[in-house]
């Protein structure tokens, strides 16, 4: 009986030891990216949100010209397929400081252009958004 309760600890001992693993479920994507625009002109340093009914959300940061590519599971794998709520708030320009983040935070500097806060939040957005099945290179989030 000893033998197995040092074989039974060793063997926990050893699971604890054992790198942790993902808790999340990896979410089926499809590939989706588009340009977020205001008053018809893009703008940068966003961050867009779609946030489907039963699922993950997605989100990508818009570039100088307007474009984002979600991201769901990781960067860039896309969005689950389906409605989307959508929600767009400012990020402000990647750091070039190194230790941004992880020694230091500062605030970003103030948007070029200033969104109603109503954007922000997925449900007073009042935006929504289709990925087809097949996904889309050409999602339009177009803000008055």
């Amino acid at each position: 009986m000893m033998k197995w309760n040092l074989i039974f600890g060793l063997a926990l001992g050893l699971l604890g030891c054992a790198p942790a693993q993902p808790t999340g479920d990896v979410i089926d994507t499809v590939p989706a990216s588009g340009v977020l625009t205001h008053k018809g002109a893009p703008i940068e340093f966003y961050q867009v949100l779609f946030f489907p009914k039963d699922s993950r959300p997605a989100m990508g940061i818009t570039d100088a010209e307007g474009r984002f590519t979600l991201g769901t599971n990781e960067p860039g794998d896309g969005a689950a397929a389906g409605s989307h709520k959508v929600a767009v708030t400012w990020v402000g320009p990647p750091s070039t400081n190194p230790n941004e983040g992880m020694t230091e935070f500062t605030s970003p500097p103030p948007p070029k252009v200033k969104l109603d806060p109503k954007y922000s939040d997925p449900e007073t957005s009042g935006l929504v958004l289709e990925v087809p099945e097949s996904g889309s290179a050409e999602l339009k989030v177009e803000l008055p």
